[in-house]
């Protein structure tokens, strides 16, 4: 079979391309894509968007920043304003694989993998970014729980490229990424979790609880984050969370972990999170 590969160098030119052949498959960094490639399962067209520089840009607006979707892994982590604009996602960033495959892997990639364990999209998840999608017909905004539907499923349609993502910009967030996985370098997760929330006046608003490996898509704790939400923490208060966390997980066995022991880890890093909100140095510790 053989396989047309196309190489675009501005954004026309690449949604051009895909509206001529909306079957195609969109190559970013390739780090995901290289593995079922090289077992056979290689597609009709190639669209390589690697040379788009309108998808490699990180800028900084008013009260969000906007990333391409492009911008490797390297470059979140080289970025001063994702550092202190999207810190939960630069934490995500420098837990992801190796300094290799993070100056391929892309932030629209790790997207549209559409995996359950995707570090970079639980981040994304717990900031409320919203993603922009492109096709000749127009642009559309969704939000990360609506872009991913599934393993390996998004709401993309025919034509349609991501292009680029907003992370609203929110003063006095704190936030923490915690992530387990079975080796100790170019780890999967086994579990992870995103957090961030607003400090004010002693107690937690806007309140995220993102939990990674433990579902079919990256999802938010949502009636763990109601109990705390706006409350004071107390030991208690915090107890009850975890348990409300740990109960709407939906882990599977797998080889990297069982089910059980996935429930365990999402109830240990939330609560690591919320007990770092009650102490004054691990709290700035946790907005550094």
């Amino acid at each position: 079979m053989t396989t047309s590969y196309l190489r675009p160098t501005t954004l026309d030119e690449a949604l051009a391309a895909l509206a001529t052949t909306p079957t195609a498959r969109v190559l970013a960094g390739g780090t995901d894509w290289m593995i079922p490639a090289r077992a056979g399962a290689v597609p009709d067209a190639l669209i390589n968007i690697f040379r788009v520089e309108q998808l490699r840009s990180i800028r900084r607006t008013g009260d969000a920043l906007e990333l391409g979707a492009c911008v490797t892994v390297a470059q979140l982590l080289k970025s001063k304003d994702v550092l202190q604009a999207a810190p939960v996602l630069w934490k995500a960033a420098d837990r992801f694989a190796s300094p290799l495959v993070r100056s391929r892997a892309t932030l629209g990639g790790n997207l549209c993998n559409a995996s359950p364990a995707a570090d970079l999209s639980l981040a994304l998840l717990a900031c409320d970014a919203t993603v922009t999608l492109a096709s000749k017909g127009g642009r559309r905004s969704l939000t990360v729980e609506e872009l991913v539907l599934g393993p390996r499923k998004t709401a993309l349609g025919p034509g349609e490229l991501l292009v680029g993502v907003r992370v609203p910009i929110r003063a006095g967030q704190v936030s923490r990424f915690e992530k387990s996985g079975p080796r100790p370098a170019l780890e999967i997760s086994a579990a992870a979790v995103a957090f961030t929330a607003t400090v004010e006046g002693g107690r937690l608003t806007g309140v995220r609880i993102a939990c990674g490996a433990v579902a079919p898509v990256p999802m938010r704790a949502k009636k763990a984050e109601a109990l705390v939400e706006g409350r004071a923490l107390d030991p208690a208060l915090i107890e009850a969370a975890v348990e409300a966390a740990a109960g709407e997980v939906t882990p599977i066995d797998d080889v990297r972990a069982t089910a059980r022991y996935r429930r365990r880890l999402v109830a240990a890093y939330v609560r690591r999170c919320l007990e770092a909100c009650t102490d004054d140095r691990r709290l700035h510790a946790a907005a550094s």
